[in-house]
């Protein structure tokens, strides 16, 4: 089932695309556009079908008509598919349902832009360099991810690509030292995006996080963001209620489905695009 809110923010979809440009190719269509970086094969969100338009008659056969032959391109194996309008695309996320290809939705917050008070923690910022992407490497685990290619990809996204886009991370300290807990803020078209909010186990249920994320609210504010958002898994109520506490409040959703190209189609899109 569609939710009911399922409609977000212009400035977050302003924020997406800002953030996709990044990325080594942006093909547009008439229903968004094909986000590819050869860099990244195993990343899915680096190779994916971005729809940000309310085509009501958008078919999967037309996304696969220019996704496929960029992953074809990219060597991408996963096809991944995000709406920024999952009510009015309804039928496209049928047909990938259907393909037994998993839907997942992402919950969007949305913050006014008045900062929520900071706590007692000192939180700092974060210098590049190796005890930054170590550290980042380590807590992929934390949100699942545990294949050693695809944790590789993704912290050589954070290096390579994000850092240089002006994400900025942040952490606090335990105390010997080690960072026990860090988070990071990106902010591209006046809009601030707070991501990869994370504690490590032993350090939990001490506001950690909270604290973390409340700065980098702030430093968005002062530094002229006039929005700050995130995503958070709507079924996390202890994460979900925590962004609430800081002010945060629901602004729709958004729809992504995961799954395996199919060999057939794939084949097809080979054929298509003249390659041997």
């Amino acid at each position: 089932m569609i939710p009911l809110d399922s409609r977000i923010p212009e400035h977050v979809l302003r924020f997406w695309r800002a953030l996709d440009a990044l990325f080594g190719r942006v093909e547009p269509t008439r229903w968004g556009a094909v986000v590819t970086d050869g860099r990244f094969p195993a990343v899915w969100d680096a190779n994916y079908a971005r729809v940000d338009v309310a085509a009501a008659d958008l078919t999967l056969a037309e996304v696969e008509a220019s996704l496929l032959p960029a992953l074809l391109e990219t060597g991408s194996s996963v096809q991944h598919v995000v709406s920024f309008y999952p009510r009015a695309t309804e039928r496209l996320l049928q047909e990938l349902a259907d393909r037994g290809h998993r839907l997942t939705w992402d919950l969007v917050m949305d913050l006014d832009v008045q900062p929520p008070a900071e706590g007692s923690w000192q939180v700092e910022a974060l210098p590049n360099g190796p005890e930054l992407w170590g550290r980042v490497r380590e807590s992929l685990a934390l949100f699942g991810i545990d294949d050693d290619t695809t944790a590789d990809q993704l912290a050589r996204i954070e290096r390579d690509v994000l850092a240089p886009g002006s994400k900025r991370w942040f952490g606090v300290r335990d105390d010997g030292g080690d960072l026990t807990s860090l988070g990071a803020l990106l902010v591209l078209d006046d809009v601030g995006y707070i991501d990869n909010v994370a504690t490590f186990e032993h350090a939990r249920g001490r506001g950690l996080a909270s604290a973390v994320t409340a700065h980098m609210i702030g430093v968005a504010v002062r530094g002229g963001a006039s929005h700050v958002c995130l995503f958070a898994d709507a079924d996390d109520r202890s994460v979900v209620g925590m962004y609430e506490r800081l002010g945060f409040r629901h602004a729709g959703v958004l729809a992504a489905t995961r799954g395996p190209v199919d060999p057939g189609a794939i084949n097809r899109a080979d054929r298509g695009s003249g390659q041997p």
